[in-house]
């Protein structure tokens, strides 16, 4: 296998993501119980098109209102909302900036436009590890909607065959390997340094120094 490109899920994969920490900010704000709404909240058809583009955040906020019986506003909303993001992952960032020179990477998200910005703002460093960010809002479709994964391709110019996919759902995983990618499920960054430290090992062209290899390994 030649590897043209790495892509990488971005939370839980490269940002730390805690979705209970939006429910604790609009609990402290609206006064509904943080428990009662998590057990309400849902993946629902609102929650896709929002990933999708299909709604904007205003339209979300009023079916979160209507949903979770809930009073907040549009700014006390996205506060919570981007309050999912707790940090960038450390040993997967530092991995990010030694393989930026040495082969292409990018990231593709399940992600709406206020997070998209919110990212932008706050981690702009270390999703400049990235040749390019593919949120899904942007894209018109989510993973594991196969057509997110070849618009994906078709805008790197890869085939499927020499991408490596990384994502922490194992539905995203199995739908990009349906697709004819290595996709690695990922439980902690020791999954993907594990796979990178494996693909170098065979593919030294990947890698011009010694001492690169021993950064890798100094992590397994």
């Amino acid at each position: 296998m030649i590897v043209k490109a790495l892509i990488f899920d971005l939370g839980n994969v490269v940002i730390d993501i805690d979705f209970e920490r939006i429910f604790k900010k609009w609990s402290f704000y609206s006064g509904v119980p943080a428990k009662e709404m998590q057990r309400v909240f849902q993946i629902d058809a609102a929650y896709e098109q929002h990933e999708r583009g299909e709604i904007d955040g205003t339209e979300y906020h009023q079916h979160l209102e209507q949903t979770l019986e809930m009073r907040l506003s549009y700014e006390q909303f996205c506060e919570g909302w981007n309050d999912i993001m707790v940090a960038p992952i450390g040993n997967t960032v530092r991995l990010l900036e030694s393989l930026r020179d040495r082969v292409p990477l990018y990231a593709l998200s399940n992600a709406n436009t206020l997070h998209k910005n919110f990212w932008e703002k706050n981690f702009h460093a270390e999703l400049s590890h990235f040749q390019r960010v593919f949120v899904s809002s942007d894209l018109g479709s989510r993973k594991p909607e196969s057509e997110i994964y070849l618009l994906a391709l078709e805008h790197i110019g890869v085939e499927a065959e020499n991408v490596i996919f990384f994502d922490d759902l194992a539905i995203n995983v199995e739908a990009a390997r349906t697709l004819g990618m290595t996709a690695v499920q990922v439980h902690s960054p020791l999954d993907v340094e594990n796979c990178i430290a494996a693909i170098f090992k065979k593919q030294n062209h990947l890698m011009p120094s010694r001492s690169l290899v021993n950064e890798f390994y100094r992590f397994l």
